[in-house]
């Protein structure tokens, strides 16, 4: 699923830490970030000031049920970027 425009990067990333399971950004470059790993954290949160990057990206949980705790976060769509076994 799709970031909506990030003004809230500790909140969003307090989000990610309730999740059950791993939480991925995936760029349209192939980049992939485990966005509960503290390195990825850093490495995200440099990228967050290009929002053309983050427009580019989606974020894929592991867990289905997780989608639930960050959809504040996430644009509606019909699972867009969801996967069942990821990772």
């Amino acid at each position: 699923m799709k970031l909506k425009q990030l003004n809230q990067y500790i909140d969003f990333m307090e989000a990610v830490q309730s999740c059950t399971a791993d939480v991925y950004f995936c760029s349209d470059e192939g980049d992939r970030l485990n966005l509960k790993s503290t390195l990825s954290q850093f490495l995200f949160a440099s990228i967050c000031g290009d929002r053309d990057y983050l427009r580019g990206g989606t974020v894929v949980c592991q867990n289905e049920g997780d989608y639930d705790r960050l959809s504040s976060y996430l644009e509606e769509s019909d699972c867009e970027g969801r996967t069942q076994n990821e990772g």
